[in-house]
């Protein structure tokens, strides 16, 4: 089934992000916040003093180790799987048929950073059975070409306050869980032969799971749980390269696209809008 996040120039990781973290409220907290609404990062500031006596690294500085990773690199090539699914341990009303269900779909992303500040990125779709999604794009423009198909979509970005460069989601998301959840340094995990250190962001309904490598500080592996919401994402890096040069082309999809193929100019109301109806035609016929 087609998603139309796919389409939004979003990386996969702050796709999983975003979507683990639903409408949590990334407004800027007051500085005269009460003891109750702070029980979060004093639990925190006592697995640091108590780190700190064990001479390893503290839950807070992973966390601003892993925002500054997300900041230092140039360009970075990795390859994911993304499992999406419902699970019916939970405490919601699931029907018995839609349980253990998952979807998997992997993901190959490259992003690039450029010395003007601007950036590039492309990632390639991929499910069993189905063509694979391209989409490639700058702060101007996301092209998107479906295999085998005779038109690729090119879409106007929308114009956003600020330089897009200058955002990081990593930093917006890790903020927002350490005001609202109990953060703990679980241990160390090995995955995928990438060492990392596992941190659980916690509260009474909600578990999510994040692993860290000891060596760049970037995401290999997200999980959450809830007890009420039977929507299930597990996001893990299967490998990934920081720092490789890439041919502008290669962000034009010019080595995908032939030349019998049609490139049709859209805005992004009408792109957002042919996207959802193909979401409900793919609905439609899963329930036939």
């Amino acid at each position: 089934m087609k998603k139309f996040y796919s389409l939004l120039g979003v990386t996969s990781l702050s796709l999983v992000l975003i979507a683990c973290n639903g409408d949590a409220d990334t407004s800027e907290e007051t500085d005269n916040e009460t003891d109750e609404e702070t029980t979060g990062q004093s639990d925190e500031e006592d697995d640091v003093a108590e780190a700190d006596d064990d001479g390893e690294m503290t839950v807070e500085e992973i966390i601003d180790a892993a925002i500054a990773a997300e900041d230092d690199f140039q360009s970075i090539y990795s390859h994911s799987v993304m499992t999406t699914g419902v699970d019916g341990d939970t405490e919601a009303d699931v029907p018995e048929e839609e349980t253990g269900v998952a979807q998997e779909e992997e993901l190959i992303e490259y992003i690039y950073h450029h010395e003007d500040g601007s950036v590039s990125n492309r990632m390639e779709r991929m499910i069993d059975g189905e063509p694979t999604e391209y989409t490639a794009g700058d702060s101007e423009y996301t092209l998107t070409y479906t295999e085998d198909e005779d038109v690729a979509y090119r879409v106007e970005q929308v114009d956003v306050e600020g330089d897009p460069a200058d955002v990081n989601v990593r930093e917006n998301q890790f903020d927002q869980m350490m005001e609202d959840y109990e953060v703990t340094l679980e241990g160390e995990e090995e995955i995928n032969d990438y060492m990392t250190y596992h941190l659980t962001f916690s509260d009474e309904e909600e578990v999510r799971h994040y692993w860290i490598d000891q060596d760049t500080f970037e995401v290999i592996r997200l999980e959450n749980e809830h007890a009420e919401n039977p929507f299930r994402i597990t996001f893990e890096v299967l490998e990934y390269e920081l720092d490789i040069d890439y041919d502008e082309a290669f962000f034009q999809l010019e080595d995908v696209i032939g030349d019998d193929v049609e490139i049709e100019d859209r805005d992004q109301d009408e792109h957002l809008e042919a996207e959802i109806e193909d979401i409900e035609e793919d609905i439609e016929d899963e329930d036939e």
